[in-house]
């Protein structure tokens, strides 16, 4: 009779002792989960405040030796319209942004001439960026930057596609460069307006890209940036080819109205705080100076048109707009994107990435150029590229939890900026110092035996090498020519030698041999 009693009894003492264990188990779970969340949010609240003052610190000491950190600083002030060039009706409609609905598309870029769309922005040749459309042809040729080698570029190539002919091999009048200019000129005829409306618009005092700076996160702003950039060198590339036209053709006048656009187009992207605008500047140059070297080569150019392309080039600072290029990528857009990590870490941490990468800059970028001396030497970056290395992991958890990470994605990127800029920089040095010599010649019937004959009647001061800080290599040639050139990246005088990388068309080697200004030798 016990038997049932003890069938009955231990379950309902095990329900109440499941209720009774799972009850206190609940309620030591919830309050583990409360401490929890308030060390977090402890955790949270301290990182914070320690990693704030952490940067204030750090900006307090530097602001203290003379940087700032304020964008508002890098951005060019506003100018009036009237007096803007870049407000000039083919320039304006790109910054027709639309009102604050990010879902409307950007206006479309094109300019038209007798209702007919002459231009488009867009890259429909990668080699030239011209319209294939408007001349109605398959293949227009390559549209290299000659002058290094004291190359003309190839006209009667161009006029043979413009004509939709292309033959192989061409007919005898079709290689004639005169005759070749003329149909080029015939054909770029419908540009006339366009190039009337940027002639008249060169002489406003101003030229300031109306660019959103302050709206640096819309996609907006960097849609417009990015249309006005392949805007210009699409102009650039237009301008070049047409003035070199017109040298040809004896129209010296017309051609140095065409690269004085050029120079206002360049006036307007030389104060822009950002990279990638520096680095169009330095590739739009290349093309600018294909038709000044051109005429130098072909000895068309007058002293008083000569006077005028040497003032242009010498103010052309490529170094120093560099640098500003390079504090807006900090300023603007690199320090943006460490406050844009979001919930990867916890808040606060973005202000260590912060800190990381402007030490990486202050250390790893803007020490590559000496802007006082105005050098960039080719044994500093390569001391600063080894010593980035060794201290530097690349992007991963290391990176993330030593608060790198920002730093190792962006700096990388920034090491090669210094190289190129002191390639363009010397190129513009020497074909301002060219335009010296040049009329050195047309005053005393020859070139000088040494540079330092210019001084003080053609050049007031003779530009130094970017490489080394020494003077430029100069020699006259057994054939009344020249040569000038810079040491270059290897920092070996090679006697003037450019080093080609294989290719069609061949290219420069810029890290050997010679950054070299030469005209061909005449017979």
């Amino acid at each position: 009779m016990n038997t049932p009693a003890a069938t009955v009894n231990p379950p309902a003492r095990r329900v109440v002792f499941r209720r009774f264990f799972g009850w206190r188990t609940a309620r030591i779970l919830l309050m583990l989960l409360a401490a929890l969340i308030t060390l977090g949010a402890l955790f949270f609240a301290e990182e914070h405040w320690r990693c704030g003052r952490a940067w204030e610190d750090y900006k307090r000491a530097m602001e203290a030796k003379g940087e700032r950190f304020d964008a508002a600083r890098l951005i060019p002030p506003k100018v009036p319209e009237d007096q803007n060039f870049a407000m000039t009706p083919l320039f304006a409609r790109i910054f027709s942004l639309p009102p604050d609905d990010p879902s409307q598309p950007l206006k479309s870029v094109a300019n038209t001439v007798h209702g007919e769309i002459f231009l488009s922005p867009a890259p429909a040749n990668l080699a030239t960026n011209i319209d294939l459309a408007r001349f109605g042809v398959v293949k227009l040729p390559p549209h290299p930057v000659e002058w290094q080698w004291g190359m003309a570029a190839d006209l009667p190539g161009w006029a043979a596609a413009m004509q939709g002919t292309n033959p192989v091999p061409r007919a005898p009048e079709s290689t004639d460069p005169v005759q070749a200019a003329s149909i080029i000129l015939d054909k770029l005829k419908a540009s006339e307006p366009l190039l009337a409306e940027l002639q008249s618009a060169a002489a406003r005092p101003y030229c300031w890209f109306n660019i959103p700076y302050e709206e640096w996160d819309k996609p907006d702003a960097q849609s417009a940036l990015m249309a006005h950039f392949t805007l210009s060198k699409w102009l650039f590339r237009f301008l070049s080819l047409h003035a070199q036209a017109e040298l040809v053709l004896g129209r010296t006048d017309q051609a140095l109205n065409d690269i004085l656009v050029m120079f206002r187009v360049d006036d307007g992207l030389k104060d822009e705080p950002l990279l990638i605008s520096q680095l169009v500047r330095m590739a739009n140059v290349a093309t600018l100076l294909q038709p000044i070297g051109e005429g130098l080569a072909e000895q068309r150019w007058a002293d008083g048109q000569l006077r005028v392309l040497q003032e242009r080039l010498q103010k052309t600072d490529l170094i120093a707009s560099s640098v500003l290029g390079l504090y807006g990528e900090r300023d603007i857009c690199s320090n943006r994107r460490s406050h844009s990590m979001g919930y990867m870490v916890p808040p606060g941490w973005d202000r260590l990435e912060q800190i990381n990468l402007c030490r990486g800059f202050q250390e790893a970028v803007f020490s590559r150029i000496n802007l006082a001396a105005r050098e960039v030497n080719p044994s500093v970056n390569h001391s600063i590229d080894l010593a980035f290395q060794k201290s530097r992991a690349g992007p991963g958890f290391g990176a993330l939890l030593h608060h790198n990470l920002v730093a190792a994605m962006t700096l990388p990127v920034f090491s090669r900026v210094p190289q190129k800029a002191a390639l363009a920089q010397s190129e513009v040095d020497m074909g301002a110092l060219a335009c010296a010599l040049e009329r050195y010649r047309l005053a005393q019937g020859q070139y000088p035996e040494d540079l330092n004959a210019l001084v003080p009647r053609f050049v007031a001061l003779l530009p130094h090498d970017i490489i080394n800080g020494q003077p430029l290599k100069y020699r006259r040639t057994d054939h009344g020519q020249f040569i000038l050139y810079s040491v270059g990246w290897n920092e070996k005088d090679d006697g003037g030698v450019v080093a080609t990388i294989k290719a069609d068309p061949p290219r420069q080697d810029i890290l050997q041999g010679d950054w070299v200004w030469q005209y061909p030798e005449k017979n």
